[in-house]
């Protein structure tokens, strides 16, 4: 007895059906290599996957493709956990994608390129864009798991250095898919709801890079890029680099280095602070001395010059004092000359002068006599004005 016929839609709803029941087909999990990678305007992601000798089409819906947290490409070996489904449509098979892994960490290292390549070229890791690091911080925040030995050296060696920061802790996963969003959602609510902490220190100890692998995911990029508090990334060992690394305003190469990073050893300020005071003391005593040998120089200097001027102003004082004595009246008197003075003591210079009945005062060397002129006979010299 012959079938029915059926239509080619009938077909295809039939097989989708006969596919998604299957236990085996309903939960794939196939590793390939990523070819054809298309994003579509929707959020979807249309590829294929393929090994040495097939390939087949997969279609990664945007629901679960917004929860990828590193970037695809071409080349990429990965693991797919999903279902196989017909396109209706078109009457093709394609494998209906939930997550994605990349398979090895040769892949891993190619997908760590990519990223790095594309937030570069979008500007986040432009030193203009890094902060710089509160040099002496009221509280630091610690970003990183509770449980592992890099907290315990974080809070360790800050106390060790200092007394006058406080920290807070904020836990979170720092390996597993839920990692990265747990680390950069903590980011964010650290900047929101804090305004006290001056530091953020984002890490944890030393892994393999799959452990290391949520600080090498873009959204912790962006979280640490966006963040108003100066962050240091302090991930791993001295030779792990991660894209939180590249993005943060500090990288330290250890958990430890970061706290070393982050807080001032108050006893190495201490001592360099004495060793600044004593050498500003020697050289405060140098300048002094040297002032006071300049001081002592100018003051001989001066004492020099004044002693000079003093010494001339003697001479010309003795010089005007031998003039004087060598033209004061009484020197003259001695030379056998005499004064003669009106009755007012004026002194009496020429022969006009003398009036008949007057009284006068001839002053000579050794006294003075008064007389009155009773008979003057006048008898006139001839003048020299020479004397």
């Amino acid at each position: 007895m012959a079938l029915k016929p059926i239509t080619v839609t009938q077909l295809n709803h039939y097989i989708s059906r006969v596919l998604t029941t299957d236990p085996l087909l309903g939960n794939l999990t196939v590793t390939g290599e990523i070819s054809n990678l298309k994003y579509h305007s929707s959020g979807h992601l249309y590829f294929s996957i393929s090994d040495e000798n097939s390939k087949i089409n997969c279609f990664f819906p945007a629901q679960y493709a917004r929860g990828l947290h590193y970037e695809l490409g071409d080349g990429l070996a990965v693991i797919i956990h999903g279902y196989l489904n017909v396109y209706k449509k078109g009457g093709t098979y394609t494998l209906f994608v939930r997550s994605i892994e990349i398979a090895g960490e040769g892949n891993l290292a190619m997908a760590f390129q990519m990223l790095k390549e594309k937030l570069d070229a979008e500007g986040l890791f432009d030193p203009a864009h890094k902060k710089p690091i509160p040099r002496f911080p009221r509280r630091i925040g610690i970003v990183t798991s509770n449980t592992g030995a890099a907290v315990r050296d974080i809070i360790k060696i800050i106390e060790s250095r200092t007394s006058l920061t406080d920290m807070i802790v904020f836990p979170v996963l720092v390996q597993g898919s839920e990692a990265a969003a747990d680390i950069a959602a903590t980011i964010d609510m650290i900047n929101r709801d804090f305004d006290d902490i001056d530091t953020l220190i984002v890490g944890r100890g030393g892994g393999s890079m799959e452990d290391l692998w949520a600080f090498n995911e873009e959204i912790v990029a962006r979280a640490v890029y966006r963040s108003r508090i100066p962050v240091i990334s302090a991930v791993g060992h001295e030779i792990d680099f991660t894209i939180a690394d590249f993005v943060a305003d500090r990288r330290a190469e250890t958990p430890t280095a970061a706290a070393e990073m982050a807080v001032p050893d108050i006893r190495e300020l201490m001592q360099r602070a004495e060793s600044w005071q004593n050498s500003l003391m020697a050289d405060l005593k140098k300048k002094v001395s040297y002032a006071d040998l300049r001081a002592e120089k100018m003051f001989a200097e001066m004492r020099h010059v004044l002693q000079g001027r003093v010494n001339a102003y003697r001479h010309e004082l003795e010089s005007c004092r031998l003039l004087l004595d060598e033209n004061h009246p009484y020197r003259v008197l001695r030379k056998g000359y005499a004064v003669l003075e009106d009755a007012a003591g004026r002194n009496l210079a020429s022969i006009s002068d003398l009036r008949d009945g007057q009284s006068y005062r001839l002053k000579l060397k050794d006294g003075s006599a008064t007389f009155r002129v009773t008979e003057l006979a006048v008898t006139k010299e001839e003048r020299n004005d020479d004397i």
